[in-house]
């Protein structure tokens, strides 16, 4: 790769000093002269019909300025499948669900308000298993009116209902060959179930927003979402008004992994602050977060592999069953999404998959980094381990034998281009010593070592727009709408603008995610914004650059395609003594001399290729490919149950690195999350309750959870992508993905038992144990 004097140096974050010092402006931090405090009012009930709601108590207490119900606002519905209102209006479908909301001078009145609402119901069967709420006939129908919603525009094509099955609101399908002949051609055939609990995000800051409509007709929204242009569209939408009076603004966020998904908080605020002509403040409590937020959806999954006596993979066919909760969220996307993470890393001649995304009446679920890819990883990667024990083989060997390469084509008909599988594969197999027998401790602990492979797709065919601000001094102003949510995207703009100006990283400033100022974006999901937004940025500089070469050209007297830039200078190719300084171009007033500002823009869309809907065949119906590997060190103990981690690490594949420091804290993260999946997180959800709604019962990890740092390693694999701004490309959704299956097959090669159902907690180890040795288990 060439050497570049911006992109792959380690730079300091350009928001670093801000937070160390807690300068960094949060929207919790919002305050306006006569804010109000809002608070919804949640059902008890996971099921129920709304027969009245009595508000006139809580409107007469005194503070309070405001209260409305579903019935007062309007009824346009929120999701990509168009299910679900701001406030319940004539029914409830999972316990917490909002149905009244109050506005008061504090928030204690607003809370006491909200008590004093008086909502009678009449309780409905309820269905919280989603293989018994997938069946013809249920126990109860969530959405009786589900094939008459609609679906909101997306850039790949809506799949399949089963009106025959009105729990199910999406089926994916994937077929590629013909899966029976190839388990009649295999020579061992292995099938198997796994499953993944839900989630939750654990996110720092709570969700929250503040709306203000101003004296100029303008509403105003601060808001934790992570498409802001996206949540003005439905702000506009449903409320009626103009998208010239709707604002989004968005600052740092205080952590996202793909829990930000609550347009219903950010329009009740909006609701409020129409009705009452004030400004109003609402933030959910932790143990609303839990139950409000689209935790990670917990999912079922089947899997059955045939293969050769030599470890060669001949067929797969696997099912995924998704507890999507009481609504969509974007459990579209989720469905279709989950696929990837087993298409793209193996060759398969024969492969089925069918996702099923049921409605139930548990709290709604959404996504989580990874958008589905772990639970398929977990499944595919622990059966890898399987097959090859069957066989006799090295699970390492048997990855290898049937990873896909460059240029090779995929099961939906993609040539697979930026690969690093095999090398990421290959580091982590070097770095844990695969291969030599770990130290044996006495005593009843024991020691086993792991290995997983896995990726992450991208979303093509959506659009990022920029603009490039050069200044009379020379400065650089980026203007972006991808969201700060802790990933450091703000500091990877300001490279890329600095490497395309020979610039350095202080002479630019970012400004973002402010719908009045900065231009669109379609969201900080997917891993797309190094990628997406990059390209915009990069497009934008280079618009910005050839009118400044313009200018330049007519005092120089020399053809603007002689001309480059470095160091605020602007100077011929070949003589760069002759030249002149950008401010030169400018008045002292700080105009250009031709008039005007200088402003470049930048847009990028990701090609997309039509899909078949009933086979999922596309030429190129993802962005791009991340691959990483995992590998994992444990100690079990025998007696306890008890997990503890020796080594954990990871390598990924990101095309090129902008900020190696950066893509080593991304990989942090992952291994830290993925360590939880593993071993820990449970979100306990009994007859729609959830019963750990907290920090102190749920148990995510914590640093003494992990090993120490010299035993923990962060490592790269980089594979350019033709298309990615200096070949780079997003990958931190794919970090956690392939952590839990290898902590799960070390786990299983210490002990010899496999824990099939996630998180591999100490009682069900004790149990299998048990279960091994053909006693029963403790209670």
């Amino acid at each position: 790769m060439t050497e570049l004097s911006v992109i792959g140096k380690n730079t300091l974050r350009i928001d670093a000093l801000d937070k160390v010092t807690g300068k960094a402006k949060y929207v919790i931090d919002v305050m306006l002269p006569g804010m109000l405090y809002g608070k919804m009012l949640r059902s008890p009930h996971p099921h129920a019909r709304i027969i009245n709601i009595d508000t006139s108590r809580a409107a007469r207490l005194a503070g309070v300025k405001a209260v409305i119900t579903g019935r007062d606002i309007s009824p346009e519905r929120l999701g990509f499948i168009r299910d679900r209102t701001v406030l319940a209006i004539d029914r409830v479908r999972f316990i917490g669900e909002p149905v009244a909301a109050v506005a008061a001078v504090t928030r204690e009145l607003a809370e006491e308000a909200a008590g004093l609402i008086r909502v009678d119901y009449e309780p409905l069967p309820a269905v919280f298993d989603p293989e018994e709420a997938m069946k013809p006939n249920p126990a109860a129908v969530i959405h009786p009116e589900l094939l008459k919603y609609a679906l909101h525009p997306l850039p790949f094509p809506p799949y399949r209902f089963e009106p025959d099955r009105p729990n199910i609101l999406i089926h994916r399908h994937v077929e590629h060959g013909d899966v029976e002949q190839g388990f009649k051609e295999s020579d061992l055939v292995l099938e198997d179930r796994f499953s993944a609990a839900p989630m939750q995000h654990c996110l720092m800051e709570p969700h929250n927003c503040v709306a203000q409509m101003g004296a100029d007709g303008i509403l105003t929204v601060w808001t934790t979402t992570y498409w802001a242009h996206w949540f003005k569209a439905e702000v506009s939408r449903v409320m009626g008004l103009p998208p010239s009076r709707v604002r989004v603004i968005s600052l740092y966020i205080g952590g996202n992994f793909g829990g930000r998904t609550t347009p219903h908080l950010g329009l009740t605020a909006a609701l409020l602050a129409l009705k009452t002509q004030q400004p109003v403040k609402m933030a959910f409590t932790r143990e609303e977060v839990f139950i409000d937020s689209a935790s990670r959806e917990p999912m079922v999954l089947y899997i059955k592999d045939g293969v050769k006596k030599d470890g060669t993979l001949v067929a797969r066919e696997m099912k995924a069953i998704i507890n999507a909760g009481a609504y969509s969220s974007l459990i579209v996307q989720i469905a279709r999404s989950s696929v990837f993470a087993t298409v793209g890393v193996y060759r398969m001649p024969h492969f089925k998959f069918d996702a099923y995304a049921v409605a139930t009446n548990e709290p709604p679920y959404g996504p989580f980094i990874g958008f589905g890819g772990s639970h398929i990883v977990w499944a595919v990667e622990n059966h890898m381990d399987m097959l090859a024990e069957k066989l006799e083989m090295d699970p390492l060997e048997m990855r290898r034998r049937n990873l896909l390469k460059e240029a090779d084509e995929d099961v939906c008909g993609q040539i697979n281009h930026s690969t690093g599988a095999r090398e990421c594969l290959d580091k982590m197999a070097g770095w844990i010593e695969w291969g030599t027998t770990p130290p044996l401790p006495s005593g009843s602990w024991k020691v086993g070592k792991g290995v997983a492979q896995g990726c992450r797709q991208t979303i093509a065919g959506t659009t990022s727009v920029a603009a490039v601000k050069v200044h009379e001094d020379g400065a650089i102003e980026v203007r972006h709408s991808a969201h700060e949510v802790g990933q450091g995207c703000n500091t990877t703009m300001a490279q890329i603008a600095a490497e395309e100006f020979g610039a350095t990283v202080d002479m630019v400033k970012v400004v973002f995610t402010d719908t009045a100022i900065t231009p669109f974006e379609f969201g900080t999901v997917s891993m797309r914004s190094t990628f997406n937004t990059g390209n915009a940025v990069q497009l934008a500089c280079q618009d910005a650059k050839r009118q400044l070469f313009a200018l330049a050209s007519a005092k120089l007297g020399v053809p603007a395609e002689g001309l480059d830039i470095r160091d605020n200078r602007i100077y011929v190719k070949g003589v760069p003594e002759r030249g002149l300084r950008v401010p030169e171009l400018f008045t002292p007033l700080g105009y250009l001399v031709k008039g005007g500002e200088l402003v470049g823009n930048g847009v990028f869309t990701c090609p997309i290729s039509s899909e078949d809907i009933n086979t999922g065949q596309g030429k190129r119906v993802v962005a791009y490919l991340s691959h990483g590997a995992n590998a994992a060190e444990v100690a079990v103990n025998t007696e306890t149950g008890e997990v503890k981690l020796l080594r954990l690490g990871g390598c990924y594949d990101m095309g090129r690195p902008i900020n190696p420091k950066a893509c080593e804290a991304m990989i942090q993260m992952g291994l830290a999350i993925g360590t939880g999946t593993a071993l820990t997180e449970e979100m306990v959800v009994r007859e729609g309750r959830i019963v750990n709604p907290n920090f102190m019962d749920y148990k995510a990890p914590m640093a003494m959870d992990m090993p120490s740092t010299d035993r923990v390693a962060y490592q790269f694999a980089p594979a350019p992508h033709r298309e990615g701004p200096y070949g780079a490309k997003g990958f931190a959704e794919n970090t956690p993905v392939p952590v839990a299956p290898a902590i799960g097959n070390a786990v299983y090669h210490a002990i010899g038992v496999r824990i099939k159902d996630l998180p591999i907690t100490k009682e069900k180890i004790l149990a299998a144990l048990a279960a091994k040795a053909g006693r029963a288990s403790a209670p």
